[in-house]
């Protein structure tokens, strides 16, 4: 077995290698290098997360809970720290049903939604997958209520900056980009794990940069070259990077940014960096870091909602079922540095 994997292993690593040289040897990009600019402005933070509390094999459907999480930080020069301004969360109950829409009657929008979603999904959509694009729409709603309230501010969210082709998710995208443009707001999305492959490598896009400035000091990135638009599941809403936000950084992110007019992409990175000091996670914007812990509090308590759950099946005469399927905890693969923030925040 033994002579298997190192079989296995030494062409992987060889895979590596060679991606590299031919990076190195033949680039079809370059690195542009940024400093630390202007005091950078209030950033509003955006994350979110979500948990399955019930489960009903019979009729395939699950109730679970997405929290959307945001907080408000601001850099101060004078002792290059960071300030909490302001935070909040917002918790939302959904229902999910794959495979039998009539359950959703209750609601004709909630069933449209449903409907549109599984769409964009195909034909055998899974819970999760319809899950996540509900709780896209539930950080864009929020990002908008936040992006109207401040101006001459950087909206961060967590995760690249797409659009579901699903019309809520739409709408919900466009309102947050006018809202931004009205207040002369910065939309930025950050994205902990990215696996495009848009450098011409064997190589993931991160993984080549990661391994391409690692020895290098400078803060440091490259565009990411857009697909064209007939190729496009999820189109963008700005423009892609990937970038390194520290001298040495935990890794290199991808960053999305919805340009407006006389605003320039190296003072935008500058501002980001500022927020990114910190040294449990250098390189990563950390207002991110808090607005994940609020959203993933969700997951890390694993009662929260059940009682109020219990109490209506109670009423209704289910409890017995309803307790025979309720779930306390997900058993979720995630990325290494997703894994990273949920240990280093317990």
């Amino acid at each position: 077995m033994r002579k298997y994997f190192r079989q296995f292993l030494k062409q992987i690593q060889a895979t590596q290698k060679q991606a590299i040289r031919e990076a190195e040897k033949n680039p079809s990009f370059s690195f542009q290098e940024f400093t630390y600019q202007d005091i950078p402005p209030k950033m509003v933070a955006i994350d979110g997360s979500n948990r399955w509390i019930w489960y009903n094999p019979d009729v395939d459907a699950r109730i679970a809970i997405i929290r959307a999480a945001v907080v408000v930080y601001e850099y101060n020069a004078e002792s290059n720290s960071l300030k909490l301004v302001d935070q909040d969360n917002r918790d939302v109950p959904v229902l999910i049903t794959p495979n039998n829409l009539e359950m959703l009657n209750y609601d004709q929008e909630v069933k449209t939604l449903h409907q549109e979603i599984k769409n964009v999904l195909g034909r055998r959509p899974t819970a999760q997958g319809i899950l996540s694009h509900l709780r896209e729409l539930e950080e864009y709603k929020l990002a908008e209520e936040w992006a109207l309230d401040y101006s001459d501010t950087m909206i961060v969210m967590d995760g690249a900056l797409t659009i579901a082709q699903i019309k809520p998710i739409e709408d919900a995208a466009g309102n947050l980009r006018e809202a931004c443009v009205e207040n002369n707001n910065i939309l930025i999305g950050v994205s902990k794990r990215n696996t495009t492959r848009r450098l011409s490598s064997d190589l993931t896009d991160e993984a080549l940069v990661k391994r391409l400035t690692k020895d290098d000091p400078r803060m440091l990135y490259t565009e990411i070259r857009e697909i064209p638009k007939g190729k496009q599941v999820y189109p963008p809403l700005g423009k892609t990077f990937l970038a390194k936000l520290h001298s040495k950084p935990i890794k290199s992110f991808r960053v999305d940014v919805v340009l407006q007019k006389q605003q320039k992409i190296e003072t935008i990175l500058s501002h980001l960096a500022y927020y990114s000091k910190v040294d449990s996670f250098p390189g990563y914007p950390f207002p991110l870091v808090d607005a994940h812990n609020i959203a993933a509090l969700l997951r890390r308590v694993p009662d929260m909602y059940n009682h109020d759950l219990i109490e209506v099946a109670t009423t209704l005469g289910i409890e017995d079922e309803l307790l025979q399927y309720l779930l306390t905890h997900e058993r979720l693969e995630r990325d290494p540095f997703h894994r990273h923030l949920d240990d280093i925040t317990r």
